[in-house]
């Protein structure tokens, strides 16, 4: 009938504005974050003092690392529909440290810590020209190893803690037919705390083996800072 056919047309019309209106990109960058750590840089300090508190023949050539950035690779997609685009991103963020040390009896005291932050997240974003801002909601996982000793190769987990995390950002982008580039700086606002007790139990036993760390000890991980990614096919 008539009607079948307008509703046919009207249908085919729309997936070919959508199909010349829509763009889907693969994504892949860096990002980079600063964080205070109050909660786990004051577990670090007083492991720190403690050393040389319990060893005063001894000496702290390298002393542990606060926690104070992180960084590593983001991918994803990107679904956009004119001025509004979709992202599912995932990214892993990390940091190490070592400290080493002489104790009283004047044997070597070595241990290294690795800090990781991976995400999944489902972002919103608007654009105007080469400029735009974005949220975001993302599952984030927060995972503290250590050395094993004699597998240099090998970590131990100490802590796994997962929580909600939101993020804002802005974006500067500059378009190509080929390939893109966007800067976001954000702000990301964590929804759940996580607990660093073990870190603090594992880190400080091996000063005090009666050591009881307090649980729980909650870290927020706020963090501010930059993504600077790739995006393929035309903008």
């Amino acid at each position: 009938t008539l009607h079948h056919k307008v509703c046919i047309t009207m249908i085919l019309f729309m997936a070919w504005s959508i199909s010349i209106t829509c763009q889907v990109n693969i994504k892949v960058g860096y990002t980079g974050g600063f964080t205070k750590a109050p909660t786990m840089n004051n577990v670090v300090d007083r492991f720190n003092a403690d050393f040389l508190k319990n060893n005063p023949e001894g000496k702290l050539d390298d002393a542990l690392d606060q926690i104070k950035s992180l960084h590593g690779l983001e991918i994803g997609l990107r679904y956009r529909v004119n001025s509004v685009g979709f992202e599912l991103s995932w990214h892993n963020m990390s940091d190490k440290s070592d400290v080493f040390g002489t104790l009283n009896d004047k044997s070597s005291f070595q241990d290294k810590w690795f800090t990781s932050i991976t995400e999944y997240s489902l972002g919103v974003e608007n654009y105007f020209g080469n400029f735009g801002y974005g949220a975001s909601l993302g599952y984030r996982t927060a995972r503290i190893k250590t050395d094993i000793v004699g597998a240099p190769r090998k970590k131990r987990l100490v802590t796994n803690e997962s929580g909600l995390a939101s993020k804002f950002y802005l974006i500067f982008q500059y378009p190509g037919d080929k390939v893109g580039i966007a800067f976001k700086p954000y702000v990301q606002v964590p929804i759940k705390d996580i607990d660093i007790s073990s870190f603090d139990q594992e880190l400080n036993v091996q000063l005090n083996n009666t050591y009881q760390a307090v649980k729980p000890q909650e870290e927020r991980f706020f963090m501010f800072g930059l993504s600077i990614v790739l995006y393929n096919g035309r903008q």
